[in-house]
């Protein structure tokens, strides 16, 4: 009974150390970040515009821009699948992975006011969604408005990399794999 216990506690302990934390943001190189929760590659610097535009100044900015070869940008979405709209990607951003304007992490330049986003209010097209990286509350504005931009595209940046499995856990793996052989020898 005690050999089957030891058996079952160091399957579990390799069993834990092969689970490892889920990173989301990853700094791809060239201006690039990529969030793996939501698969979008967000521009490293917040502020690459440079000017506040309109809702559609900010769309055109967006659907013309061509970085690091890519040509599919666009702005923050808003989830309005239910009977409300949440702030989406950029709610992410600050909620899950806390990015503001005052604690950037990897990106730059994130101002400490309202950046739009891509989705307009289907109660009054007048109006678009926005988000504040200073307080983290969104809401809706004119779209005549002024306000920041900043660009996000679907999928990773980076071309896929075959995974390396971690030396210690090789290491530990065939230790625990002759442990247990010599342990049955006996």
């Amino acid at each position: 009974m005690k050999k089957i216990l030891n058996f079952i506690a160091l399957v579990t302990f390799i069993v834990a150390l092969s689970n490892s934390a889920s990173a989301s943001l990853f700094d791809r190189g060239n201006g690039l970040i990529y969030d793996d929760d939501l698969n979008i590659t967000w521009l490293q610097n917040a502020n690459y515009a440079g000017v506040t535009m309109t809702w559609e100044e900010a769309n055109t900015w967006a659907g013309n821009l061509i970085f690091q070869g890519y040509d599919d940008w666009r702005l923050p979405e808003f989830d309005c699948s239910g009977s409300t709209c949440s702030d989406g990607e950029m709610g992410h951003l600050f909620d899950t992975e806390g990015i503001s304007s005052t604690t950037p992490d990897m990106y730059l330049d994130i101002k400490p006011s309202i950046y739009w986003s891509g989705t307009i209010d289907s109660n009054d097209p007048g109006m678009a969604y926005r988000y504040n990286f200073k307080s983290g509350t969104d809401g809706v504005s004119d779209i005549t408005l002024r306000k920041n931009v900043w660009a996000v595209r679907e999928g990773d940046a980076a071309p896929p990399v075959a995974p390396e499995p971690i030396s210690s856990l090789l290491f530990l793996t065939g230790g625990a794999t002759m442990g247990i052989r010599r342990y049955f020898k006996k």
